[in-house]
């Protein structure tokens, strides 16, 4: 990766839409080696938002700095590199035309032989669990002591993809968290992990709780329609700590996108899950371990065509999970 970064002149960094701290961590760091390892310019572009409350926090506490794609001179760039996210996934908009040089991630892609053919470096290692991690091991390898700023969002990348440090955990996370830890900014990672939440947020998270049905170690709940892909996966995270779940299910609508937040036990099979429950419909999917997540687009955003899409997804989620649509019960039915 040194040695083609070193032949081109200037790197543009791109991310999937909305990015987590993972993508974010993993796109800096990937600036940080570009800018020490090789000696280019680059610049961090984004499609979408940054939506969490978290993920706000970690762009303000540490200063980091991207550009809308849309409005970048993609001529002014002869190196491209996607990071957390590969080419063909549903929730990535590469500019028509655009050839990727570099990609960077840890996530399974069923089509991955035919989209990164062309691509002069992969690293794509499914095993791992946080694409930071990938990006912290080239910086350890080249020799490159990360800025405060770096190390804090690739620190902050591991721990939320890999729930710190207890979910899909490799050798690679364990040693770039050490490589990692002497240079983090342990206040600003406190004030990035902790950030206050708006009333919205609680108001989002009482109505789902009230559409949770439970199931034998199945948790499946629906947000319907909903502010961002985000909060779907933040309430799956939430629900996964409910006593004897095995596997949670969550979904809401964003726009004309119905998105699916998979999570389970550690030992689960997430991905294997998402395939199933998602099996006739037109969407994406991606995922490893114990985490996956998903979309559907749908031509009308209404409350009917929300309606059938669910009971879809739900008929395939039973099936794939072995249970009777008949034993579930919501929050609150029984005495405990």
């Amino acid at each position: 990766m040194r040695n083609l970064l070193r032949s081109r002149r200037r790197l543009l960094v791109l991310t999937h839409n909305n990015p987590d701290p993972d993508s974010l961590g993993g796109a800096v760091g990937l600036q940080e080696f570009a800018r020490k390892a090789a000696g280019i310019d680059s610049r961090l572009a984004i499609s979408g938002k940054i939506l969490r409350a978290e993920n706000q926090a970690m762009v303000r506490e540490l200063g980091l700095q991207m550009d809308r794609v849309a409005d970048v001179a993609l001529a002014d760039f002869d190196c491209v590199a996607l990071v957390d996210t590969q080419p063909g996934f549903g929730h990535t908009h590469v500019p028509a035309g655009l050839a990727v040089d570099i990609v960077l991630d840890h996530h399974v892609c069923p089509d991955a032989a035919d989209h990164l053919r062309a691509v002069p470096f992969v690293d794509v290692r499914s095993d791992v669990g946080a694409t930071s991690s990938l990006v912290a091991g080239h910086l350890l390898a080249a020799g490159v002591r990360p800025s405060a700023e770096v190390a804090t969002a690739l620190a902050y990348g591991i721990r939320t993809d890999t729930a710190d440090l207890s979910r899909n955990v490799s050798d690679l996370d364990l040693r770039a968290w050490d490589f990692l830890f002497p240079f983090v900014d342990r206040q600003r990672l406190v004030a990035i992990a902790s950030p206050r939440l708006p009333l919205a947020y609680f108001q989002t998270l009482k109505d789902a709780l009230t559409k949770v049905r439970l199931y034998d170690g199945l948790v499946l709940c629906s947000l319907g329609l909903t502010t961002s892909a985000e909060m779907v996966a933040e309430v799956a995270d939430l629900l996964l700590r409910l006593e004897g779940t095995k596997a949670v299910f969550c979904g809401g609508l964003v726009g004309n996108n119905y998105h699916v937040s998979v999570r389970t036990e550690i030992g689960g099979d997430a991905w294997r899950l998402i395939r199933a429950s998602m099996e006739g419909e037109a969407g994406t999917c991606g995922g490893h371990g114990s985490v996956a997540g998903g979309s559907v687009q749908v031509e009308v955003a209404d409350a009917r065509t929300l309606r059938r899409l669910e009971r879809r997804l739900e008929r395939n989620i039973l099936k794939a999970f072995g249970v009777s649509g008949a034993n579930a019960y919501a929050l609150g039915d029984g005495e405990d």
